[in-house]
């Protein structure tokens, strides 16, 4: 190697002007964060965009980003968006899906990765727990 010359192998690659993005997963994450706080960045490559490296979860993510990325725009009602973003959630982190809906709705650690996720991609800490548990127990066990 040359003197002065240095590689950083952990940078993240930068997306340059006019190069497509290398998959689906990129494309979504470009969308997202168009839109999402950007002082969360950080806690959104370490809590969700950095299992794309796991084949495992590549589905559940792609899934969750999707939903994310598209709801932001719609968000009908706050009710059916909850139900439908803690579905994709519980699909997510119960990859071997051992939770029924029901058993999910009752767990306490998805609770909050759910109200984590609205703040940190739509910068959202306004649904309280009781709001939460409302509309959660108007999920059907499907």
């Amino acid at each position: 190697m040359c003197a002065g010359m240095s590689w950083n192998i952990f940078k993240p690659r930068i997306q340059r002007k006019g190069h497509e993005p290398d998959d689906d997963l990129q494309v979504v994450i470009n969308r997202i964060e168009k839109f999402a706080p950007r002082q969360y960045r950080e806690q959104r490559e370490m809590y969700y965009y950095h299992y794309r490296q796991i084949n495992t979860y590549l589905k559940p993510l792609l899934a969750l980003l999707i939903y994310i990325s598209e709801e932001a725009e719609k968000r009908e009602t706050q009710e059916l968006f909850v139900q439908g973003l803690f579905g994709k959630l519980k699909d997510f982190y119960d990859i071997r899906d051992t939770l029924s809906i029901k058993d999910a709705v009752g767990d306490y650690s998805l609770k909050v990765k759910f109200l984590t996720l609205l703040k940190i991609f739509y910068n959202d800490a306004t649904l309280t727990g009781a709001e939460l548990d409302g509309y959660l127990e108007r999920i059907s066990d499907t």
